[in-house]
């Protein structure tokens, strides 16, 4: 391989090459995030720099005043288990010393108790990271506490307008319309497509199911879509959800499911092997790939969490000190994954 040269490196990044020269000599610093993309695209183009730096390397200044809390739900879904692990790794680091990251996770229609985290960890945090239902109640308390000075965001799922100062997540549109792709390209006999929600409040499954339902409307127009069920992101209610299509519709060919409870919908369909229904998810899913090169799950649209929680912590380190209250709003990808590519 010839030598890398620093624009190489600059077009890799999508920054300028004085901004390499700064990064790779430390003639100057630059922005967190910014150093970061530099150092990535040097190694991944084969320039030896030894070791990217890792968050905790963090200026101190800013990260000794950047408390954070997150409200979740519920860490029986492995998603969100996995999703704690990797926010408070990343974000650990960013704490005074002696103090870490809350966490407070409910079960997602527990708005009450949502709003109760709200208006407590306000009082303990400069920035609250949510995963909620859209609802008026929660809307009305992220309103109360971001006027407080508290930066709200939203993760994955985001909200109606109501003050708060960011949404991490995926173009659920995409995601949908990708999934709609994929089951055209399955679905080769007549048959009947189930879908799966977690809550109909809920954002972003909302916009993953109306764009599913759009794509498969312009090419498959005679393909019957059924109006989803609710799982309540729980393993229970992925199960019985996926029983009640089985037994109510002989014809089912495909379940479009992008929320929680997936464990539950892959437990159902084991138990009937002899149907053959194909199972389109978004993931990660605690033995997903198990269940990939089984054949009960077919195809999964899989977030990737750690790169979502890296991401979340530089940019809320960034926007700390920041006085622009412009809205941060961070599109994350997502991989299409099937037991031929694991």
């Amino acid at each position: 391989m010839g030598k890398i040269t620093m624009t190489a490196i600059a077009a890799a990044a999508g920054v300028g090459v004085a901004t390499v020269d700064r990064v790779l000599n430390r003639r100057a610093p630059v922005k967190a995030v910014t150093e970061q993309k530099v150092l990535e695209a040097a190694n991944r183009l084969g320039y030896h720099i030894g070791p990217l730096p890792q968050l905790a390397a963090a200026p101190q200044p800013a990260a000794a005043s950047l408390r954070m809390g997150f409200i979740l739900l519920s860490k029986s879904y492995s998603f969100y288990h996995m999703l704690t692990d990797a926010l408070r790794h990343y974000t650990q680091p960013l704490h005074p010393a002696g103090s870490e990251p809350l966490f407070h996770w409910h079960d997602i229609d527990d708005v009450d108790a949502v709003v109760a985290s709200l208006d407590a960890m306000a009082e303990q945090t400069d920035v609250i990271g949510v995963v909620a239902l859209d609802h008026p109640l929660i809307r009305h308390a992220i309103a109360r506490v971001s006027q407080r000075g508290v930066r709200v965001y939203a993760l994955f799922s985001d909200f109606s307008p109501c003050g708060h100062a960011g949404y991490f997540g995926l173009d659920n549109h995409k995601a949908g319309r990708s999934a709609g792709w994929i089951a055209t390209h399955l679905l080769h006999q007549p048959g009947t497509v189930g879908v799966l929600v977690g809550d109909h409040r809920f954002t972003c499954q909302e916009s993953c199911e109306i764009s599913f339902r759009s794509y498969l409307r312009e090419q498959d127009s005679a393909r019957r879509v059924l109006e989803p069920l609710k799982t309540h992101e729980t393993i229970d209610g992925g199960y019985h959800a996926t029983r009640q299509l089985l037994a109510q519709h002989d014809d089912l060919a495909l379940i479009y499911a992008p929320c929680g409870g997936i464990e539950g919908v892959i437990q159902a369909l084991r138990q009937q092997p002899q149907r053959q229904v194909a199972l389109i998810c978004h993931g990660p899913v605690k033995d997903g790939e198990l269940a990939l090169i089984d054949g009960t799950l077919t195809v999964m649209l899989r977030h990737q969490i750690t790169d979502m929680a890296q991401r979340l912590a530089q940019t809320l380190l960034q926007r700390h000190d920041d006085a622009d209250d412009r809205f941060s709003q961070v599109i994350l990808p997502f991989e299409i994954v099937t037991r031929e590519n694991l």
